[in-house]
């Protein structure tokens, strides 16, 4: 058991008062370099007070560094006659999916029609791990029963590659133009499933106004960059076109976004970076992740490449918004952010490579 754990443990056992915030951020880096003897001592902590939504949160490191062995302690605990057990966090069908437990796929089906928004969500994000080779009919018929319609079970389109190929694809996209923002998250996530020869269409997705992929209270943006990341599409390539879409000479641009597209390119690239930032964790074990470098991506956004014009990113929201628009605080916020990231980047290169050098 790792050292952050152990302490983890004391603090939650001390009934010290503890911010869920604090609480997350323990549960992230045990998320990271934990094993299975973590999540099985989380596990219990949580067993103490299933009902504490803090403790909730406990899940996410039980889950990522979970096995089959440990699914199956949890099933006797958190299920009762098929189903979860009254008060039981549904967040416990992720966790069993995650971790390829398959006893409950044909009640976490049933789940998907259910009237909870919460129990729905977390089925299928359970059922993404999973065989459902013998529920194709179903899904397809809930997913049909929906279809064009602007509020539905939000994660359901997700599902969709396993009872479809890429040909669906054109249908989640035309369904997108009249899906509620509140419930497109799906969506893009659907597509993105199909992995990296979508990567065109989630670009496309992320920089059209429409789809608002920015932190607009939906979360709509938080699966943006999930679908990225299925995609393996990378920040790289989101500057790399939006420094082509805007020539540093105003004169040598002939199609230039508009000014409210371009603030919307700019928006959902900054909320997007945030997360990186974040080291936010894919809720998809077989996800591939964004390894970019914090440092390179940083150069790429700031950097001037020569000295007599500044052709950074903040340069061009200077010349083509104006040096007082807003977008220039928020990008001016996100540089002192990423130059923390860079802080701790370079310290954990210092780290894996042996620690300090005693003289």
């Amino acid at each position: 058991m790792i050292q952050t754990t152990e302490k983890l443990i004391q603090l939650l056992k001390s009934g010290q008062k503890l911010d869920a915030s604090v609480l997350a951020s323990y549960c992230r880096l045990i998320s990271k370099y934990g094993d299975r003897e973590d999540a099985a001592a989380l596990f219990r902590i949580f067993a103490e007070r299933p009902s504490d939504y803090k403790r909730e949160l406990l899940l996410d490191p039980v889950m990522r560094c979970g096995d089959l062995a440990l699914a199956e302690e949890i099933d006797p605990f958190c299920f009762e006659q098929g189903r979860l057990k009254e008060g039981m966090p549904s967040e416990v069908l992720h966790v069993m999916g995650y971790m390829g437990y398959e006893k409950y796929i044909d009640y976490m089906v049933d789940c998907i029609g259910a009237n909870d928004w919460h129990l729905c969500e977390d089925a299928c994000l359970g059922l993404l791990h999973l065989p459902c080779e013998s529920h194709g009919e179903r899904l397809e018929s809930e997913l049909d029963k929906v279809y064009g319609q602007p509020l539905f079970p939000e994660l359901l389109p997700a599902l969709s590659f396993k009872f479809a190929n890429e040909q669906i694809v054109s249908r989640l996209l035309a369904w997108g133009e009249q899906a509620s923002t509140d419930c497109n998250a799906g969506l893009i996530l659907g597509i993105s499933m199909f992995g990296s020869t979508q990567k065109t269409q989630i670009k496309s997705i992320l920089m059209e106004p429409f789809w608002e992929m920015y932190s607009s209270g939906t979360g709509s943006h938080w699966w943006g960059y999930m679908s990225m990341q299925m995609v393996e599409l990378t920040f790289s390539e989101l500057i790399s076109d939006l420094k082509a879409q805007t020539p540093v000479a105003r004169k040598h641009a002939e199609h230039t976004p508009d000014e409210r597209t371009l603030e919307h390119r700019l928006d959902v690239l900054h909320d997007l970076l945030e997360l990186k930032l974040a080291d936010v964790p894919h809720p998809i074990r077989f996800s591939p992740l964004n390894q970019e470098s914090v440092i390179d991506l940083y150069q790429e956004l700031f950097q001037w490449s020569n000295e007599h014009e500044d052709d950074s990113v903040t340069g061009r929201v200077s010349t083509y918004l104006g040096y007082n628009h807003r977008l220039m605080e928020k990008y001016m916020q996100l540089r002192t952010r990423m130059e923390m990231g860079i802080k701790q980047e370079l310290e954990l290169e210092v780290w894996a490579s042996g620690g300090k050098n005693h003289i």
